[in-house]
């Protein structure tokens, strides 16, 4: 099956392309601000690199969230483009696409990313949270021994007390192998409300 997988959530943004889990193509860039800008010459460009058409996708997977407000709403836009064209389309967790391959270590891994006023998105187990240090360092310390994988910046607090890992992995390359038991439908998966979103009052 002819997969194409897009992550704008993040800094930087990322395109591959891929058949069943077998990454034939990728190509990532860190400009967040031009994210809308790339995305679509980036897909056409990794498709040519491997002799394929927008006609022979037959399926899409993009990140979800957390991540930027405006890179997560991205990524589900990509999206939909794809399925009003018929091509089926499913979502993930940023933080689920974070830990995707690192099953075979025999850690308990958990995914990290900084959030906005020196918050964390975090996954554990289920559980999806926007945490502070102090928080964060309690639940990770509830796990024993976890391999904290994390993207962009996290406290040294974390790299003196647990095994760490800066994956840099472009993360659509990763969300070729999710499960399909953790793809869902088209959807955002925000931890907390964006700081824009009006309040509602009832009058």
């Amino acid at each position: 099956m002819v997969t194409v997988a897009v992550d704008l959530s993040l800094p930087e943004g990322s395109v591959a392309v891929g058949v069943n889990e077998e990454l034939l193509s990728v190509v990532s860039w860190s400009i967040p601000k031009k994210h809308a800008e790339r995305v679509f010459v980036e897909i056409d460009r990794c498709l040519e690199a491997t002799n394929l058409s927008k006609r022979d996708v037959e399926r899409v997977i993009v990140t979800s969230g957390p991540g930027s407000f405006t890179g997560v709403r991205l990524s589900v836009t990509v999206g939909k483009a794809f399925k009003c064209c018929g091509v089926p389309v499913f979502s993930t967790s940023t933080l689920k696409a974070m830990v995707a391959g690192f099953e075979s270590l025999g850690f308990l891994v958990v995914p990290v990313i900084p959030g906005r006023r020196k918050r964390f998105y975090t996954l554990i187990g289920e559980e999806l949270l926007d945490i502070g240090e102090e928080e964060l360092l309690e639940r990770l310390g509830r796990l024993g021994e976890p391999l904290v994988v994390y993207r962009g910046e996290i406290p040294q607090s974390i790299f003196k007390r647990f095994r760490c890992l800066k994956d840099l992995t472009p993360l659509a390359a990763r969300l070729l192998s999710v499960p399909e038991s953790q793809l869902e439908p088209l959807r955002f998966n925000y931890v907390r409300d964006h700081d824009a979103k009006p309040s509602c009052k009832r009058v």
